[in-house]
Formats: C-alpha cells, sequence, structure tokens
C-alpha cells in the first residue's frame, strides 16, 4: 500500500511541469487572442466614429451613460429609449423651429416691404413737398418783384403829384399876381378916362384950337395925379399934362383901347387858369386813382405773398418730416433687416447643430445595435468606466 502511494506521488511530481507548462501557454494565447481581437476591434469604422462623437459634448455625455450601463451590467434598452426619447425632442424642436422660422420669415419680409413702401412714400414726399416749395419760393419772388414795382410806382405817382400841386400852386400864385397888376391898370383907367373926359369936354365946347380954360384943364391933371406915385397912371399923368388938348381924344382912345385890351386879357388869364386848375385836377384825379389802384393791388399781393409764404412753410414742414419719416424708415429698415439676418443665421447654426446631435444619436444607435462589442471595446480603453 505504501509503495502504491509513493508511486502516485512520484508520477504526480514527474507530470506537474508540463501542467504547469500547459497553463502558462494558455493564457498567453488568450492574451494575445484578447489583444488582436481589441485591434480588430479598433480598426472597425465604428471605433472611429466613436471617436469622433466622443469629441461632441453631447456624444461625449451619452458614451458615459452607456459606460455606466455597460459597467453596472445593465440592460442598454434604458439607453436606446433615452436616445430615442433624446432624438425625438431634438427632431421636435427642430419642427418647431422650422415653424417659428417660417413665421418670423414671414413678418420679417412684412415689416422689411413695409419699411420699403415707408421709404417709398417719405422720398416721393419729400420730392413733392419740394418741388411746390420750389414754385411757392418762385411766386413769392414774383410778389416780392411785384410788390417793391409797385411801391416804387406809388411812390413815382406821389412824386408827381406832388410836384403838380408845387406846380399849381405857383401857376396859381403867378396868375394872381399878373392879374392883380392887370386890374389894377384897368382900375386905373377906370380912374383916369373920366378925367380925360373931361379935359376933352372942355377942349370940345371951345372947338379944336380955340381958347381952353386953362384952370379946368389944370384941376383935372391935378387930381389925377393925386392917386399917387405908386399907381401906374402916375406916368400917363405925367405925359398927359403935356399933351396938347386936341390931343387928349387920340389918347383916350388909345387908353381905351388898351383898358379893353386888359379887359380880355384878364378874361384869357382866367379862363387859361380856370383850364389850367381842371387840367390839374384831372391829372391829380388820376394820379390818385393810380396811387389808390396799386395801393390796392399791393395790399392784395402782399397778402397773397404772406399766404404763399405760410404755404411755404407748410411744404418746408412736409418736407422736414418726411426726411424724418425717410432715415427712421430707414433706420428701421437696416435694424430689422440686421435682426432678420442675425435670426437667420442663428437658426441655420442651431439646425446644423441639432442635425448633428441627430446624425450623433443615430450613430450611437446604430452601433449599439449592431456593434456593441465595440462600443464596449471603446469604452474600457478610454476609461469611460
Amino acid at each position: 500500500m505504501k509503495i502504491l502511494v509513493a508511486l502516485v506521488i512520484a508520477l504526480c511530481l514527474l507530470t506537474h511541469p508540463i501542467v504547469c507548462k500547459k497553463h502558462s501557454n494558455d493564457e498567453e494565447h488568450s492574451a494575445f487572442e484578447k489583444n488582436h481581437k481589441k485591434l480588430t476591434l479598433q480598426d472597425d469604422p465604428s471605433y472611429s466614429k466613436l471617436e469622433e462623437i466622443q469629441d461632441h459634448p453631447l456624444g461625449s455625455k451619452i458614451l458615459q451613460t452607456i459606460a455606466l450601463q455597460l459597467r453596472g451590467n445593465e440592460s442598454l434598452s434604458a439607453v436606446s429609449k433615452l436616445l430615442n426619447d433624446l432624438k425625438g425632442d431634438l427632431e421636435g424642436k427642430q419642427i418647431d423651429a422650422d415653424n417659428e422660422r417660417a413665421q418670423i420669415g414671414s413678418q420679417c419680409k412684412k415689416d422689411l416691404q413695409n419699411y420699403s413702401q415707408r421709404i417709398s412714400l417719405s422720398i416721393n414726399e419729400i420730392k413733392d413737398a419740394e418741388f411746390k416749395a420750389k414754385r411757392l419760393n418762385e411766386a413769392i419772388a414774383v410778389y416780392q418783384a411785384e410788390i417793391n414795382e409797385k411801391a416804387r410806382q406809388i411812390k413815382v405817382f406821389q412824386a408827381k403829384d406832388d410836384t403838380l400841386r408845387d406846380i399849381r400852386r405857383q401857376d396859381n400864385l403867378d396868375f394872381s399876381t399878373r392879374t392883380t397888376q392887370m386890374k389894377e391898370m384897368v382900375q386905373a383907367f377906370e380912374v383916369i378916362l373920366p378925367k380925360l373926359h373931361q379935359v376933352w369936354d372942355v377942349a370940345a365946347q371951345h372947338k379944336a384950337g380955340s381958347f381952353i380954360e386953362e384952370e379946368a384943364i389944370n384941376e383935372a391933371l391935378v387930381q389925377l395925379a393925386k392917386i399917387g406915385e405908386e399907381n401906374p397912371i402916375t406916368a400917363m399923368v405925367a405925359l398927359t399934362s403935356t399933351l396938347e388938348p386936341t390931343a387928349v381924344q387920340t389918347l383916350i382912345e388909345k387908353m381905351e383901347a388898351i383898358r379893353d385890351s386888359i379887359k380880355e386879357s384878364i378874361k384869357a388869364e382866367e379862363d387859361a387858369e380856370a383850364k389850367n386848375a381842371r387840367d390839374t385836377d384831372t391829372i391829380l384825379a388820376a394820379i390818385f386813382n393810380a396811387i389808390e389802384s396799386l395801393t390796392r393791388e399791393k395790399s392784395s399781393d402782399e397778402e397773397a405773398l404772406q399766404e404763399t409764404i405760410r404755404n411755404r412753410d407748410i411744404q418746408d414742414k412736409r418736407s422736414r418730416d418726411a426726411h424724418a419719416e425717410f432715415n427712421a424708415a430707414k433706420n428701421g429698415n437696416q435694424q430689422r433687416n440686421q435682426q432678420c439676418q442675425e435670426y437667420e443665421l442663428q437658426y441655420q447654426q442651431n439646425t446644423i447643430e441639432r442635425d448633428k446631435q441627430i446624425a450623433i444619436i443615430r450613430d450611437v444607435q446604430n452601433i449599439i445595435a449592431t456593434k456593441i462589442e465595440v462600443v464596449t471595446c471603446f469604452v474600457e480603453e478610454n476609461n469611460l468606466f
């Protein structure tokens, strides 16, 4: 019995190195196969895709979530549901964003059209206001020129009126002086002629060339001399005193002719003066009417000028308001256009990001469904456990 035990022990001792060596070879083979499998998994295109996914914030979070599930040896069905929900949420947000974009795009279009219409209307308003203001300024210049011309004409007529009145006063004064002198001469003739007739009557009673009572003649001449030195008949008295009585008749006839001529001259002067006065009054009346007419026209032009100035000011205000509206609409259009462009840019960026996130989720879903070993290998290699 002891011998049998010893043999068994010896046999075991002889066979143990072989078993140990075989076990070592199995471990090396297993490690080789594992390393080979890992290299094979890393060469899989899905592995590279997972590396790209991990570079994205959402992809990194998804892979960390998967790593937690794998570490707990839990089913990935919860992860699949989470990915489906997340993808559905992103797709819903994209639909909402598309609808919102359509609404905002429509509103942007309307707003920009409204600003464009306001700009167009304000430009037309500016052109119309400036055109009318230009015409009104031209009318203002015409009114001002007409008012100045009428004022000049009124001044000219007033000067003519003053001149005519001065001439009329001087003519009347000259007329008065002339007629006064002529009337004084007539008066002198009216005084001297009766005395001369007395001389003639005395001479006639004694016949021509006969004796004349010198006292009667001398008395008549003395009475004539008493009229005064300043009277025009003084010279006549002096002349008469030297005449022969028979020459008095001729003198009387001459003096009566002169007196009558002076009376006719006075009548002609009076007629001429009356006509001159009437003609002057007619001219003055015409000047007065012209001044009155020009004054009314000037007043009417001044009222029209003020009305035109008010209308011009209204057009100027229209132009200023239209310029303000144009600037407001232009600035509003620029701001709104910038807002719409910024929104569109943000929409495009968000859409690209959502599309990328949805693509990541789909890639993860596809890899999980078809390449779970690659996922496990990636998680292990990147220490996501």
